[in-house]
């Protein structure tokens, strides 16, 4: 069986296609957040993973949103969409397994 290896651009048609994946991305970037920054909903580490400091407030609520009522409204999954693009490529490594020990420990 041979495993699938995601690219940047793969990642991006996947985000365009289905409104789930964009989902699953933003809670995704979400997890790789440190605690402090969860709780800040703001980007406090520069380490090279989760949200950069533009999006992290708004992207933080989203995911908090998500989490308390199961869905995004149209106007947030559009806000989501445009802003999750930026992040395929730390999609990919996410998705390929590719971060190293370093920056996963970083995000806890």
């Amino acid at each position: 069986m041979s495993e699938t290896l995601w690219t940047d651009a793969s990642i991006k048609l996947l985000l365009e296609c289905n409104p789930k994946a964009v989902i699953r991305g933003i809670c995704a970037i979400y997890k790789y957040q440190t605690l402090a920054e969860q709780g800040a909903g703001d980007t406090i580490e520069n380490n090279g993973v989760g949200f950069n400091a533009v999006d992290a407030e708004i992207l933080s609520s989203f995911v908090s949103f998500y989490k308390k009522r199961g869905f995004l409204s149209p106007k947030q999954m559009a806000i989501a969409k445009k802003k999750i693009m930026k992040y395929a490529k730390q999609l990919r490594k996410i998705a390929n397994n590719e971060y190293e020990i370093e920056n996963i420990i970083q995000a806890l």
